[in-house]
């Protein structure tokens, strides 16, 4: 029950000029994830409550993006949230906000499906996820889950 996302990925996507809509800026950018909720249903009682020990504990992560990574933008950053292969479905961004479905398979975590939605600007972006995943080690084979991110430029990357 202590598997979590891998944000890593994420930041590599981050970063660039910020010009056009859903571009961000170069640079050191930190990513910190809270689990607000994990439910696993028929879950054993020591189960549940190594399940509930994740909720409300933020990982954070740092990296470097230049800005060639940044151009690729909100989607691209959007859908590298979790090891594994992931694509963003029903993707929409303006104007600072954004929303789609994203689909992953082969991570940590087994298949998930999450709804996602979310505010950006060119040094910071804010997003929920919500949705199911499914992991055959999990009693019933599925768990409800939903997180928050918030992924911010924090400074100049170090040489």
């Amino acid at each position: 029950m202590t598997r979590s996302l891998t944000l890593l990925p994420l930041i590599a996507l981050l970063g660039a000029c910020g010009s056009a809509d859903g571009e961000l800026t170069a640079g050191n950018w930190k990513n910190t994830m809270t689990m607000t909720k994990f439910d696993i249903p028929g879950a054993p009682p020591q189960v549940a409550q190594q399940a509930q020990a994740v909720v409300g504990q933020p990982q954070s992560t740092e990296a470097c993006m230049t800005p060639e990574q940044a151009k690729a933008g909100v989607r691209d950053f959007s859908s590298e949230l979790q090891d594994g292969d992931c694509t963003m479905d029903d993707f929409t961004q303006g104007n600072g906000e954004m929303s789609g479905t994203m689909v992953c398979t082969g991570g940590p975590m087994g298949a998930t499906t999450l709804a996602m939605t979310g505010t950006y600007t060119a040094e910071k972006v804010d997003m929920t996820l919500a949705g199911e995943l499914n992991d055959t080690s999990l009693p019933g084979g599925k768990a409800t889950i939903e997180m928050a991110l918030t992924s911010e430029r924090i400074g100049e990357c170090a040489s």
